[in-house]
C-alpha cells in the first residue's frame, strides 16, 4: 500500500518523468537492456525492496524502453531480475533475513554463501541483456519521438534535482536501515509537498491522486500510458490476494495438511546430496500451492532443520536453497504475488516477460547443479558422512 501511495506522488513531484528524461538523454539504445537490469540491481541492492525498486526505477525505465522503442517484454524482464538481484542479496531485504532466521544462519554468513550461486547468474543475465539489448536496437527507434516526449514532459514538470530528491531521499533511509515502510511514507509526504509547491498541483488534487492515482489530462497515449497510475486503490486486488495467500498457508501449515505428504517424501532420503534435493524440489512445490514465499521459508525450515543436522550439514546449504528458489522462482508463476504486483506496476503480462527474467531460470538451476556435484555444499565436520544412511 505504501509503493502504491509513493508511485502517485512520485508521478505528481515529477520523480520519475525526471528520470524518464534523463534516461531518454543520455541511454544508448544498444545498451539499454543492459543499463536497465544493472541500475535496477543497485538500487534494489541499496534499498533491499524489489517492489519499492519496480514502483520507481522500472516504471520509469518502462517508459525510457518505450521511447527508445525497445522490446518491453524483455525490458520488463531485465527490471524484475535486476530488483530481485536485490531481494536476495541486500541485508535490508525482508527475505533475506526471513530465510537466514528460519535457518537459524548468521546473515552475513547466508549472503556470503548466496554469492556463489547469484553472481554467476547475474554475470550470465548482463551478457544476455547487452547481446539482446544490440540485437533490438534501432528496431523501432525515431530519434524526432524522443525529442517530443522530452518536450511534453517539461511542459508538464519542472525536471531538474529537486523533482528527483524524493528518490535520493528513500534511497538514503533504507541504506542507513531506516524502516522500509516508514521510509516510503517519509518519501510520499516529500514528493507530495514537492507536487504542490514546486509542480503546481492543489492540496485536493494530490489527495485524489494518492487514493485514485496519478491521472494526467493528455492526449498523448504515451503520456497517459507511463505517468498515469499508482495510488492506494491500485494495490487493492493485491492486498487481498496476499490476504488469501498468507491464509491459505495459514490453513496449510496449521492444519498439518501437508505435513504427511512431505514426511513420507523425506522418509526416503538416505544422503546430504538427496537432503538438499529433495530441500530444492519441495521449495518449488511450496511456491506452486502457495502464491508467496513466506509459507515456504517458514514450513521447509520447519521439515529439514533436523534432517540437516542428522547429516551434518550446516545451516546455510538450506538458506541458500530457500532463497535461490523460493525468492526467485516465484517470478516464474503468473499467480504469485511477486508477477501480479510486477504485472500491476510495469503493465507487461507474466506470460509475455517471464521468459527474460533470467535471473530467476538461471539461479535455480545453477543452485540444482551446485547441489548434484556437492560444489560448495558445507559440513559441520566429515564430508564422507553425505553417503551413510539414516
Amino acid at each position: 500500500m505504501a509503493v502504491g501511495l509513493m508511485i502517485a506522488s512520485f508521478m505528481a513531484a515529477g520523480t520519475v518523468p525526471t528520470i524518464l528524461v534523463v534516461g531518454l538523454k543520455c541511454i544508448n539504445p544498444s545498451i539499454f537492456m543492459l543499463v536497465t537490469f544493472i541500475l535496477c540491481c543497485v538500487t534494489s541492492l541499496i534499498t533491499g525492496t524489489s517492489w519499492g525498486t519496480i514502483g520507481t526505477v522500472g516504471v520509469a525505465m518502462i517508459g525510457v524502453g518505450t521511447g527508445l522503442g525497445a522490446n518491453l517484454a524483455i525490458t520488463a524482464g531485465a527490471i524484475v531480475s535486476g530488483a530481485y538481484f536485490g531481494d536476495k542479496m541486500s541485508p535490508l531485504s525482508d527475505s533475506t533475513i526471513l530465510a537466514s532466521t528460519m535457518t537459524g544462519t548468521e546473515l552475513w554468513t547466508h549472503i556470503k554463501n548466496m554469492l556463489w550461486t547469484t553472481i554467476p547468474g547475474a554475470v550470465i543475465c548482463a551478457v544476455l541483456y547487452t547481446f539482446l539489448g544490440f540485437a533490438d536496437a534501432g528496431n523501432n527507434f525515431d530519434p524526432s519521438s524522443i525529442s517530443a516526449i522530452i518536450a511534453d514532459m517539461e511542459s508538464i514538470y519542472h525536471i531538474d534535482l529537486l523533482a528527483a530528491l524524493p528518490l535520493i531521499v528513500v534511497m538514503v533511509m533504507i541504506a542507513l536501515r531506516a524502516s522500509t515502510v516508514g521510509s516510503l511514507l517519509i518519501g510520499t509526504v516529500l514528493a507530495s509537498l514537492i507536487a504542490i509547491f514546486y509542480q503546481g498541483y492543489s492540496p485536493s488534487e494530490m489527495v485524489a491522486f494518492l487514493y485514485s492515482g496519478f491521472n494526467v489530462d493528455s492526449a498523448d497515449v504515451f503520456l497517459t500510458g507511463i505517468l498515469n497510475r499508482g495510488g492506494l486503490t491500485s494495490m487493492m486486488s493485491l492486498v487481498a490476494m496476499i490476504i488469501v495467500a498468507l491464509g491459505l498457508g495459514g490453513i496449510i501449515s496449521e492444519t498439518g495438511l501437508l505435513k504427511p505428504i512431505f514426511e513420507a517424501i523425506t522418509r526416503s532420503i538416505r544422503s546430504a546430496k538427496g537432503v538438499m534435493v529433495m530441500a530444492w524440489v519441495i521449495m518449488w512445490l511450496c511456491i506452486i500451492i502457495v502464491p508467496t514465499y513466506n509459507f515456504a521459508f517458514v514450513l521447509v525450515p520447519t521439515l529439514f532443520n533436523p534432517l540437516m543436522k542428522r547429516y551434518h550439514l550446516k545451516s546455510e546449504n538450506l538458506s541458500r536453497v530457500l532463497e535461490d528458489v523460493g525468492t526467485l522462482g516465484g517470478n516464474l508463476f503468473p499467480w504469485c504475488v511477486g508477477p501480479v504486483y510486477a504485472t500491476g506496476v510495469l503493465g507487461i503480462a507474466t506470460t509475455e516477460y517471464w521468459p527474460y527474467v533470467y535471473l530467476s531460470i538461471l539461479v535455480p538451476i545453477i543452485s540444482l547443479i551446485f547441489i548434484i556435484i556437492g560444489f560448495k555444499t558445507k559440513f559441520d565436520d566429515d564430508p564422507a558422512v553425505e553417503e551413510q544412511p539414516a
